[in-house]
Order: C-alpha cells, then structure tokens, then sequence
C-alpha cells in the first residue's frame, strides 16, 4: 500500500472515530465546553449545564445550586463560585448569584426568577445589576 492512500485511509478512520465519540456524548478535555461546570457535592461529582442553573444561594459553608429540575448542595465559597459560574450571571447580594437568562423582572430589592422565587438584591448592587443586566440583553 502507498503512502497516500494509507493516510487516507487513517484521516477517514479518525473522522469516523471523532463522529462516533460526539454521538455517544464523549466530551474530550480538549474541547471543553465553557457551559459545562462541574460541582463536587459531598458524596459525587456532577456535570451541569451552566444555563440550568437558574441562581445560587449561601448557607454558610454550604451553597445551594437552585437548578431547572432540583437543587444541589456543594461546599464552596460564594466568590470562587462566581468566578467559576463567569459571564451571565450576577452577584446581587453577599449571599445570591444570579443567572441572567432566568431573570423576569426585579426591582431595587429583589429578583423575581424564572421559577417565580424571589432572590434578594441589595441596594449597594442595584446599579451594577442594571448596568450589567442591561448589556446582558444586548448580547454584549
């Protein structure tokens, strides 16, 4: 067999390998997909979908990732979760991050989310939640 149509051959193999794997959900680490969050609870650890969590609630040590279909506990720290959770979501109070898409109306003291559940606003991020709230649904 000649070089060419041996690699040919191997480019066809790896295409068909790379089809297989997409289809069986395999996700390489190569292509992280910046959706995905993976949560460590006490017992498991978890892959979620970043847009169905709709906010995330502290209590004390413990956060409470408030899901589409549930809720989950993690020890974790408000401001590492933040910085995990990135853009698209808003730290309105010491104690609640937000995630924009699941917002349906708030005032200068609340959230009222997707799920029709209050979250707590305080006043000093008020503005900054307007703001970025605000650029948020532009797209930028």
């Amino acid at each position: 067999m000649d070089n060419e149509a041996y690699s040919n051959d191997e480019g066809k193999t790896e295409n068909a390998f790379a089809a297989a794997k997409k289809e069986d959900g395999y996700v390489n680490k190569n292509d992280v997909n910046s959706k995905m969050l993976l949560l460590k609870t006490k017992s498991r650890n978890i892959i979620v979908n970043k847009d169905n969590i709709m906010y995330v609630e502290s209590h004390r040590r413990k956060k409470e990732i408030h899901m589409t279909d549930g809720v989950i506990e993690i020890y974790s720290t408000m401001d590492e979760l933040n910085y995990r959770l990135g853009n698209g979501f808003y730290r309105c109070h010491r104690g609640y991050i937000v995630n924009m898409a699941h917002v349906r109306k708030y005032s200068c003291d609340s959230i009222t989310i997707s799920s029709g559940e209050l979250v707590y606003m305080s006043k000093e991020k008020y503005n900054g939640f307007k703001d970025s709230y605000t650029l948020y649904l532009r797209g930028i």
